[in-house]
């Protein structure tokens, strides 16, 4: 008999056995050969093995017709609802000639943090969210598609000869352009599909989409977000208990215009690691104070956490993400354990599409490889330099290459979603053992309608700011946290208010009067 094969985060698993399945219970393995990874649960309808941690909602997926397709891994809402074993038939049948193409189109509305592995035509390929959200990289030599690094290597890793790995531990350097700590490990870019006959990727998004929408639709345009959105984060909480961070920013107020309604029993935060996190729960508190809804502060000043347990998280956490690499500060000071473990955490990302967090320049800068490099934070920016540039520009310019027209238009953006956010969300979220992180904005068609706003307009937060002052204006009374000054005497204060937001609110309206006259007009 050979000896039992086993992936790496298991062999070099530091803690006692009994806590990997705890620590690794959001995380998968879809593998060529059985591999033995304790407290997994395994499922093996398809050619290839899959297995989930144990917290990871896992679900067959059928055709119209009733025909086994495959698995869904994650947490995913399609337009008629979350996707579950009670919601699980794809509007297609297998029979189709055009199987593939009418998925793909299916996929675009598809939001969460989820991934497929189908079979059809004689074949089995795997798609992900839009941002690789869930983790998603693969070993071509061994035939293993995992959520992390660790998980995708039967053997020790060999650590990838472009990075320095004393940086990355010690300032949190990225493993980007679709690297990660082991040379042989690919992380998948999310728009891709992953053929698992040969382990080879497919762009299949974006296609014939054009990212444009012209004023007189902009309020339309605004309703099918906020739609979409409220029904995403509805599903979500209606299924799961959801914690939900709150902060004096724009992307969590957004998401929390759309919420306001909602009658779920969910749970409004904010973690008080510095002077920051002190205003933006001061902030916070306001905002739920105008849906009237209580909202908690998890201080660092009142939590305790055990060296040990320090020292716990930080072992779980460098095995989980597949090289050292600093422990979130929630973590540290142990404000993470005044959330309830196994609690979906509701995050806003994505929403900053609608502000261009990643447009910086004009389009004469997109193409040049340094000023692109230099913003994916491989390195600090005070360590940036020209050996940067050069080690990794190919990488850079096949990627870009690669784009299809569309997202050439767009392709700032296209580099936030693809590259940085699925070397970050798309690294630690599948890290965090605790809570189940996800954003119920992470669909291609809210992307591609925050997308379809002008740069300029986006770059000024004007999306953000219509879309909240027309689904709850008494969230766009309180002022944003770049409105107010540091101290934290002036949140409270209503006059202050109206001195610092008053004309950005009077703005708003004003635009919001503007396009419902075009929109009568035509």
């Amino acid at each position: 008999m050979g000896q039992e094969l086993q992936v790496e985060a298991h062999t070099k698993w530091p803690l006692a056995s009994r806590k990997f399945a705890k620590a690794f219970r959001y995380q998968y393995v879809i593998s060529e050969k059985d591999i033995h990874i304790p407290g997994f649960r395994r499922f093996d309808r398809l050619d290839f093995v899959v297995q989930t941690g144990e917290k990871l909602p896992t679900c067959e997926i059928f055709d119209e017709s009733g025909a086994f397709l495959g698995y869904m891994i994650g947490i995913a809402v399609s337009r008629v609802g979350l996707i579950d074993s009670a919601n699980n038939t794809i509007p297609i049948e297998a029979t189709d000639q055009d199987f593939w193409d009418k998925f793909e189109t299916w996929l675009v509305d598809i939001a969460g943090r989820y991934g497929f592995i189908l079979s059809c035509k004689k074949e089995t390929r795997f798609y992900c969210d839009p941002v690789g959200m869930i983790g998603a990289v693969y070993n071509k030599s061994d035939g293993i598609l995992s959520s992390s690094t660790l998980f995708a290597i039967v053997d020790p890793l060999r650590p990838n000869p472009k990075y320095n790995f004393d940086i990355v531990r010690n300032t949190g350097g990225k493993f980007s352009l679709f690297h990660t700590a082991d040379e042989r490990v690919r992380r998948l870019n999310p728009n891709f599909y992953l053929r698992l006959s040969n382990f080879s990727e497919t762009r299949h998004w974006p296609k014939a989409e054009i990212f444009q929408v012209e004023p007189e639709n902009y309020l339309a345009t605004y309703d099918e977000i906020s739609r979409i959105s409220r029904f995403n984060i509805d599903q979500i909480a209606s299924n799961f208990p959801v914690s939900f961070p709150v902060t004096g920013g724009q992307d969590s107020r957004l998401l929390l215009s759309f919420a306001k309604d909602l009658k779920h029993d969910i749970t409004y935060f904010t973690h008080i690691n510095n002077y920051a996190n002190r205003r933006d729960a001061a902030i916070g508190s306001e905002l739920c104070k105008k849906i009237q809804t209580p909202h908690h502060t998890y201080d660092k000043h009142e939590s305790e956490i055990k060296k040990w347990e320090i020292r716990e998280f930080q072992e779980a956490w460098n095995t989980s993400f597949g090289t050292e690499f600093p422990l979130p500060q929630e973590y540290t000071n142990g404000t993470i354990l005044k959330i309830p473990e196994a609690h979906v955490i509701m995050r806003a990302h994505q929403t900053d599409i609608l502000r261009a967090v990643y447009v910086f320049k004009s389009k004469q800068y997109w193409s040049k490889p340094a000023w692109q490099i230099k913003k994916l934070l491989i390195v600090p920016f005070n360590m940036f330099n020209n050996n940067i540039v050069e080690t990794f520009k190919q990488d850079f310019v096949n990627w870009q290459e690669n784009l299809p027209e569309p997202a050439k238009n767009k392709a700032a953006d296209f580099m936030f979603l693809e590259i940085y956010s699925s070397s970050t969300m798309g690294a630690s979220f599948p890290a965090l053992w605790r809570n189940f992180y996800i954003s119920p904005y992470n669909s291609r068609r809210l992307i591609s309608l925050s997308l379809s706003f002008p740069e300029e307009e986006r770059r000024a937060s004007k999306p953000v700011f219509d879309i909240i002052e027309r689904n709850c204006p008494e969230l766009s009374e309180i002022p944003f946290d770049f409105e107010l000054s540091a101290e934290l005497s002036n949140v409270g204060d209503v006059a202050h208010y109206d001195a610092v937001a008053g004309d950005r609110i009077q703005n708003t309206k004003s635009r919001l009067n503007r396009l419902a006259a075009l929109n009568n007009d035509g």
